[in-house]
């Protein structure tokens, strides 16, 4: 069944990255376009669930957490799409989702990570997960913008075509960190509630980190709504917060595996 799935997802994606390419010049994709990319996002979707959810416990394999970090960035682009004109962006997307689905259907079983976890868990990781991909494409979002800066200010410059304007894509950046900022204030509360010792030396680093890390992207809409802050500021703060973030996931994982090893 994942095979068929996978394969399925697969195709309707490569339909629907030709179909875009075709509508590129279109700040919007047609009704065509939009349902086959909601079809391939679904069926992804059901993907990972037959990837995730295994006899011998929950698979969070890199395979399996690439194509759940896959769909999430599809999923942010279209809700923003609903309001913004961004279906050029799915351009960049749909071939990350494709090579993920393909690592689905070649890669090897062997090496995976199975945990036993309860249902809380599971969504605890899953939001996780979802929170992480949001901020990463809003942080990603955010050096499209200083290099869309960058341009505007040397007209002599090629022009980013692919890219939707520059006042698009600072409404799809702050768009991206409430979403993300939603996701990660329900990951750090669904932490707290349902993972068991959460204060102790292996947990403590990471927590501390992605704490600052929800402060700062906090302060920093804050200061939008009431400063205007925008532009390189807006760029500077989320790559400031991103890398809080990330530092408190991988410093997690070096003090768990190197510090405290003995």
């Amino acid at each position: 069944m994942t095979l068929i799935l996978a394969i399925t997802a697969l195709l309707l994606y490569s339909t629907a990255l030709a179909m875009r390419w075709r509508q590129r010049n279109h700040s919007q994709p047609s009704p065509g376009a939009l349902w086959v990319t909601l079809a391939a996002l679904a069926i992804h979707a059901l993907t990972c669930y037959s990837l995730l959810m295994t006899a011998q416990g929950i698979d969070l394999s890199l395979v399996t957490v690439s194509n759940i970090v896959a769909v999430a960035l599809v999923a942010v682009i279209a809700t923003a799409n609903v309001r913004l004109p961004v279906g050029n962006l799915y351009i960049f997307l749909f071939p990350i989702s494709i090579l993920a689905l393909c690592a689905a259907v070649l890669a090897p079983p062997g090496g995976r990570t199975f945990e036993q976890l309860t249902g809380a868990l599971v969504g605890h990781v899953l939001i996780s997960l979802s929170a992480y991909s949001a901020l990463m494409m809003a942080a990603a979002q955010s050096i499209m913008l200083a290099v869309q800066e960058r341009h505007v200010r040397s007209p002599s410059k090629p022009r980013l075509a692919l890219l939707p304007p520059l006042e698009t894509m600072e409404r799809l950046l702050v768009a991206m960190l409430w979403i993300g900022l939603v996701l990660l204030s329900a990951s750090i509360l669904s932490g707290y509630l349902f993972l068991d010792n959460i204060f102790d030396n292996q947990a403590l680093h990471h927590i501390v980190l992605t704490s600052l890390s929800w402060a700062v992207y906090v302060f920093f809409l804050t200061g939008r709504y009431f400063f205007g802050w925008r532009g390189l500021t807006a760029v500077r703060w989320t790559l400031v917060a991103f890398s809080l973030l990330v530092l408190g996931y991988l410093g997690s994982k070096f003090v768990t595996e190197y510090i405290l090893i003995s």
